[in-house]
C-alpha cells in the first residue's frame, strides 16, 4: 500500500463493510488507519446505497421456481 501511495499508483478497493469497523476486520487498528490515511488522501469514494441486485435476481428466481411436491 504504501509503495503505491508514494508512487502515485491507482488502487480499487471495494467493501461492504463501513470505515471504521477496518481496524477489526483487519486485526490491527493502526495499520488499518494507516492504510485509511494513506487511500482516502487522493481519492474518489463512491457509496452506494440500497438493496443489492443480485439478491433483488435470485429472489425473483426463487418466486418462480415451481415447488416440488
Amino acid at each position: 500500500m504504501h509503495q503505491r501511495y508514494k508512487l502515485r499508483r491507482s488502487i480499487v478497493i471495494t467493501s461492504n463493510r463501513v470505515l471504521q469497523d477496518w481496524g477489526k476486520y483487519l486485526g490491527d487498528a493502526t495499520m488499518a488507519t494507516t492504510i485509511l490515511d494513506r487511500l482516502m488522501h487522493r481519492c474518489a469514494m463512491l457509496e452506494f446505497e440500497g438493496k443489492s441486485d443480485r439478491l433483488k435476481e435470485a429472489a425473483a428466481r426463487i418466486a418462480i421456481t415451481p415447488e416440488s411436491s
